[in-house]
């Protein structure tokens, strides 16, 4: 049984490697102080459970003109959320109704990247990395992005509503960018994402990552998330199926070892 890789534990092990520590997000354990803290900071900033997935317990938290704090994202249950209130101790009270009975939630708070395309739609990339016969290889690619109906919150996931394309397609497409260019910037998000797995492989071994990126302003790579039981449901989501037959054929040699 793989162990489970929750979201503090990769923020601390990407923090100790020279690449991977300077593209990732702020990020403490969460508490009211720091949330406070982030939220005078940034823009806003996300509040996440450590453990869930498909975009549930997550929280986009921000602080409106008129002094009241608004959050919005989707309930551990996986039901959307959107609220503004007074005191940050309300939003307190929606991570941990079950407080008083000692069952506290583990969660962290995450500054929030503004990863968006020139259009303005949030956007995301996701690295399918996979370990055969010793070598890092990359077994596919694909960009997640935002509807108008993602613009609230920004929680790319194809669960909630977010579309799947490829990333030749984000980058010509949306940032007109040409060939050279854009390998240019693929070659990047490679390498961030080899190292970010090479990283996480020293204490949580697996045969492949699912690595989650955003693009900022200067379109650099910001790792987001390191998934190391990835799904690929993602790839067979796109038009062309190359990409997910080549995962598919990555995993059969792997267990041909």
């Amino acid at each position: 049984m793989k162990l489970q890789l929750g979201k503090w534990k990769q923020h601390l092990l990407l923090s100790q490697n020279p690449l991977t520590a300077k593209s990732i997000p702020r990020t403490a354990l969460y508490s009211m102080t720091d949330l406070k803290d982030f939220i005078s900071r940034f823009d806003y900033a996300y509040v996440k459970h450590d453990t869930t997935g498909q975009g549930r317990a997550i929280y986009k938290v921000y602080k409106q003109e008129d002094g009241r704090y608004c959050y919005n994202g989707y309930s551990i249950q996986g039901e959307p959320i959107s609220k503004c209130v007074k005191v940050l101790t309300d939003f307190h009270q929606t991570l941990h109704p079950f407080e008083r009975m000692g069952r506290m939630g583990n969660y962290i708070i995450q500054e929030g990247i503004q990863s968006f395309t020139p259009q303005g739609l949030p956007v995301s990339v996701r690295v399918h990395i996979q370990l055969l016969k010793g070598k890092w290889l990359i077994g596919g690619m694909n960009a997640n992005i935002g509807t108008e109906g993602n613009l609230e919150n920004g929680i790319l996931n194809s669960h909630r509503g977010s579309a799947i394309i490829t990333v030749n397609e984000l980058l010509s497409s949306h940032w007109q960018m040409g060939e050279s260019e854009r390998h240019q910037l693929i070659r990047r998000i490679e390498t961030l994402a080899t190292s970010a797995a090479k990283v996480i492989a020293k204490q949580i071994p697996s045969r492949e990552y699912g690595i989650d990126l955003g693009l900022n302003a200067e379109l650099k790579p910001i790792i987001f998330e390191v998934n190391n039981t990835p799904g690929i449901g993602g790839f067979a989501k796109l038009e062309n199926k190359s990409i997910w037959r080549r995962i598919v054929e990555i995993r059969k040699l792997q267990n041909e070892e």
